[in-house]
Parts: structure tokens; C-alpha cells; sequence
């Protein structure tokens, strides 16, 4: 039997791919979009009838509504995925460790920058 955890990472993939579909309300324009990007769009030949202005508002807002739905579910599956305990463990461990960065090294002094450059200069056979 497959671990949850796994059959929900195949879930969320293929969410990512799932083409959802919107339709205006007269009928005349369709749109199919995933979790990613627009994948389709259909047009009627009463919609090459329409105003540019009205056709262009009709194509974005069923698109945008195609992209909703694709990003719902997307976020369905993930909220499902984010419920097992061993997901939500490891993913506030890493929000601690986002939260505390690590920690940086200490800078060289400056006196040792300053005594190794004088005795470089001091001690070279180079005449200035």
C-alpha cells in the first residue's frame, strides 16, 4: 500500500496539470487554464460578432475564472497534504529555521589586516 504522503505529492502534481474549465454566460467564450498557465480558449462565431471591448473583457474575466478554479484545487490538495503530521512537522521546522538565521562568521580584525600589510611592506626586498 502507498504511503499518504506520497499519493498526495502524485495528488498535488497532477493538480499542477489539471486543465479546469470556465465559461462566459452567454455561451460564446471558454477557457481552459491549470495551476500554471491558461492552456485553451474557444471562441464561438458570436463572439467574432461582439465589440473588440466587450470580447476582450469576456476572453479575461472567463480566463480568470479558469485559473481559479485550477488554483482552488491546487490549494485543496495542498491544505490536505500540509494535514499529515510528518508535513507539518517538517514544515515548521523550517519556518524556525527561516525565522533564526545562521549565525555569521566573525570578521578578521582589522590590526591583523593592518600588521600583516605593514609587514609585507617592511619585510619585501622591493625598494619603493
Amino acid at each position: 500500500m502507498p504511503d499518504p504522503i506520497h499519493t498526495t505529492l502524485a495528488d498535488i502534481q497532477s493538480s499542477l496539470t489539471t486543465p479546469h474549465t470556465a465559461e462566459s454566460q452567454d455561451g460564446t467564450v471558454r477557457a481552459e487554464a491549470t495551476a500554471k498557465h491558461q492552456t485553451a480558449l474557444h471562441l464561438t462565431p458570436a463572439a467574432l460578432k461582439l465589440p473588440p471591448t466587450t470580447l476582450a473583457t469576456l476572453i479575461l474575466t472567463t480566463q480568470q475564472e479558469a485559473q481559479r478554479k485550477a488554483e482552488a484545487a491546487l490549494t485543496t490538495t495542498l491544505n490536505t497534504f500540509r494535514e499529515d503530521p510528518r508535513v507539518t512537522k517538517t514544515l515548521e521546522t523550517l519556518q524556525d529555521t527561516q525565522a533564526t538565521p545562521p549565525a555569521q562568521p566573525k570578521p578578521q580584525k582589522q590590526e591583523e589586516d593592518e600588521d600583516n600589510y605593514v609587514n609585507s611592506v617592511y619585510n619585501s626586498d622591493q625598494d619603493w
